[in-house]
């Protein structure tokens, strides 16, 4: 059962795009907010958002340490 050790490789354009697309929906989560959206429902709108750009920074610095 090693799949939960799996080491995962992106490449700096496709953890640039991941963390693009986590900071593009925060940002239109908050512009709905602001033009009258519900705030309870946009929290999982942030949250995704949070989730990418959280991910692909713990990535970066796995690899950091095992390099």
């Amino acid at each position: 059962m090693h799949f939960f050790n799996a080491y995962i490789y992106m490449s700096k354009s496709t953890q640039n795009l991941i963390i693009g697309i986590g900071i593009a929906s925060i940002l239109f989560t908050v512009y709905g907010i602001i033009k009258g959206g519900d705030f309870i429902s946009a929290l999982s709108g942030i949250a995704i958002g949070a989730a990418l750009i959280g991910t692909v920074l713990i990535e970066r610095n796995k690899n950091k340490k095992q390099e």
